[in-house]
């Protein structure tokens, strides 16, 4: 090999080092975009509320502390996760959703201009359509987040669900449109890209009004997972975050309790401020890319 080509293959090697290391110094924060379980939590009317017991919270005879409680709720209880088995027979339930759907890329379609003036909007099938017009295609094994404002009302339940009783057929507020959802269960098929999970930050996927929950039904028979009482999206950009959904992992279960972070990136964050490449971690990059660098370099 001439010194020409060496010195070619040398520079390319070194701008590939220099690229991957550059990736590998992207700047990340990370968001909770869900509630706690407490016995404030928003569930739904007709479940039962969430009780927390204290069993032992002192020293013990023998001098140390212990704190244990137990805790009795539905499995759909505050933030959480339905499973694709919660309206359709046969089913992902929470423990078979394969573990690369929860872990995966989130978008943020924004109707909360129509949920302001009317209790009920949805995001519909023009809305979704509007949406990939200006941001482009979804992602590969994309987690939708629809964000309709609902989530200043969550302490006030009363505001939240539109009653402040357990008549479900009162309750008010904003969802996700059958059409819409259609969209998501057929986006493989069209296009190649999966959807994976949809959630929001209102107590159900379908608004208030519905009576059949045919969005439920649409997702589920197309292995898409829901996520329900969702908190605060307002510092989400609208694309280019990760999202982790960590559900309590439950046999057979329709839903969980579930926590959910949304990991962005903050080109204006401190990198001292993040944790060091571990000195191993280190070594085991550098090997390969000297040892290339050697092999090149030799006469």
């Amino acid at each position: 090999m001439d010194t020409h080509a060496r010195f070619s293959l040398v520079l390319s090697t070194v701008m590939v080092i220099l690229q991957a290391r550059a990736v590998d110094m992207v700047v990340t924060r990370t968001l909770d975009i869900g509630y706690t379980l407490s016995e404030e939590s928003a569930n739904w009317p007709t479940n039962r509320a969430i009780e927390i017991t204290s069993t032992m919270k002192g020293l013990t005879p023998e001098g140390f502390w212990l704190e244990a409680n137990e805790i009795c709720m539905a499995e759909h209880s505050s933030t959480h996760l339905d499973a694709p088995s919660h309206f359709s027979e046969g089913a992902w339930s929470v423990d078979r959703i394969p573990l690369n759907h929860l872990m995966a890329p989130g978008v943020v379609m924004d109707i909360q201009e129509k949920a302001a003036n009317d209790s009920l909007a949805e995001l519909t099938a023009e809305d979704v359509m509007a949406w990939l017009d200006k941001h482009g295609p979804l992602p590969d094994r994309a987690i939708v987040l629809v964000r309709t404002g609902w989530a200043s009302r969550y302490y006030n339940k009363t505001a939240y669900f539109g009653t402040d009783t357990k008549d479900t057929s009162k309750l008010v507020f904003p969802g996700i449109n059958v059409g819409a959802a259609r969209i998501f269960s057929g986006y493989e098929e069209k296009y190649g890209r999966r959807v994976v999970g949809v959630g929001l930050d209102t107590p159900s996927q379908d608004n208030g009004a519905s009576t059949h929950y045919p969005t439920h039904v649409e997702l589920g028979a197309a292995g898409i997972y829901g996520l329900e009482n969702l908190a605060d999206m307002s510092e989400l950009p609208t694309t280019g975050f990760k999202l982790m959904v960590m559900p309590m992992n439950i046999k057979g279960g329709s839903g969980a309790p579930a926590r959910v972070i949304a990991i962005i990136p903050d080109p204006d964050g401190d990198l001292s401020s993040g944790p060091p490449t571990p000195p191993l971690g280190r070594l085991l990059y550098l090997i390969p890319c000297l040892t290339l660098l050697v092999t090149l370099l030799r006469p």
